[in-house]
């Protein structure tokens, strides 16, 4: 009786995590675009989408996305000023764009002077609720600024005497909700959390392990952010899902005691996809492979010395934490952040990262201590042993099928 039921919490969190693959590109988020110049008594915008988002929209007809995209506009935008609506002074319209996007250009006529105005931007939440727009708006030919537009937050008040300072307090606010909204969206980070968590039992060591990781994504976060690095995202989510296994693979080499047994299978495996690529041309790249396959060589050989094991997680933490950091930029750096945001916008993600990622780790570090405290739970290396074989799968489904990205 007992097995059996160790046996179904098994299988129910393994079905858990490998369900969640759909949403395993947490990058691939809900957004939209656009650039508002507000000069005199005209208000100007440029909506930008991508190609993917507008089809939300596709009902029974046979409309194209330009179509379908300033049909949605027209009722899903408006502007006005003093409560008095300002009207579109040219026919809504699409304008050229890089291909996989499509751009609309909206005009407001606001008639007298420009005073204080509101901007009501509903596009795309009643089919995607954790959709956010990233507005730039510019005043009067004043430095830019960046507005989010959420499900919960649809309209933006502007007013000439609008503080730089409050502009600052709202881009950090908005920033750290995005941060939090970014790492509970996907599943790669929350499983890189989870696989590295498993087998520890030390909270000092959960410290300074978290502390590497967080140290690593922060440098990569803030290199990328500004422009200093510029990686390859695809090759970002493939590295991404590389850490996952490998370390998920760790802890079953602990669990077992099978180290080189199971090195030698991890490593074939990694030439075997590397031939597979070599015939079949899958996209990853063989010499990269045949550098990951030396490199889970000398990791899980080495993993088995029992001390040593502990500081090369220690290490890894940080180094694996660099390459999550590109992939945490990706959604900072897809916004279109005008200079005058990039330490706002930094300092808030950065910020609603952690946070989340705390979160995280203090729900999975107390439900591991509830599972081998159970008294149903005997023997813990089931789970441990199928959760971790799962977050392998998941981690090679990640490293072999990069998410596909719309590129300009």
């Amino acid at each position: 009786m007992v097995k059996l039921i160790q046996l179904t919490i098994a299988i129910l969190l393994t079905f858990i995590v490998t369900t969640t693959s759909s949403q395993a590109h947490s990058h691939n988020r809900s957004q939209s675009f656009s650039d508002w110049e507000i000069t005199d008594n005209i208000a100007t915008a440029v909506f930008t989408a991508k190609s993917r988002e507008i089809t939300r929209l596709q009902s029974q007809s046979n409309q194209s996305l330009d179509t379908l995209l300033v049909d949605h506009l027209i009722s899903a935008i408006s502007v006005s000023q003093d409560s008095l609506p300002c009207s579109s002074t040219e026919v809504v319209r699409p304008i050229p764009s890089a291909l996989g996007y499509v751009r609309v250009r909206l005009v407001f006529d606001c008639g007298a002077s420009l005073g204080d105005i509101s901007i009501s931007i509903n596009s795309f939440f009643n089919v995607a609720s954790s959709h956010v727009h990233y507005a730039n708006m510019s005043l009067n030919g004043e430095p830019s600024y960046q507005y989010l537009f959420t499900n919960k937050q649809r309209q933006h008040e502007i007013t000439n005497q609008l503080a730089t300072s409050s502009h600052w307090f709202d881009s950090i606010t908005q920033f750290v909700l995005i941060g939090i909204e970014h790492i509970f969206g996907g599943i790669d980070h929350i499983a890189f959390l989870l696989a590295l968590l498993l087998l520890l039992r030390s909270l000092k060591v959960l410290v300074w392990m978290v502390t590497g990781f967080t140290l690593g994504h922060s440098i990569t976060l803030a290199l990328a952010a500004l422009g200093w690095v510029i990686p390859d995202l695809d090759i970002v989510e493939a590295a991404i899902g590389f850490t996952i296994a490998l370390v998920a693979v760790q802890n079953i080499a602990v669990l077992t005691g099978n180290h080189r047994q199971i090195t030698y299978f991890s490593v074939a495996g990694l030439l075997l996809i590397v031939l597979i690529n070599l015939i079949w041309n899958i996209g990853l790249s063989a010499l990269s492979g045949l550098g990951l396959a030396l490199f889970t060589l000398a990791y899980l050989w080495n993993s088995a010395d029992e001390h040593l094991s502990a500081n090369l997680r220690l290490v890894t933490s940080v180094i694996f934490g660099l390459i999550h950091g590109f992939g945490f930029a990706s959604a900072l750096t897809e916004t279109g952040l005008a200079s005058t945001q990039l330490l706002p916008a930094l300092l808030g993600f950065n910020l609603g990262i952690e946070l989340g990622q705390i979160v995280i780790i203090a729900v999975v570090w107390a439900l591991l201590q509830q599972i081998r405290q159970s008294r149903f739970l005997t023997d813990t290396r089931l789970v441990i042993d199928l959760v971790s074989a799962a977050l392998c799968g998941l981690g090679c489904l990640l490293y072999t099928s990069p998410s596909p990205r719309d590129r300009g």
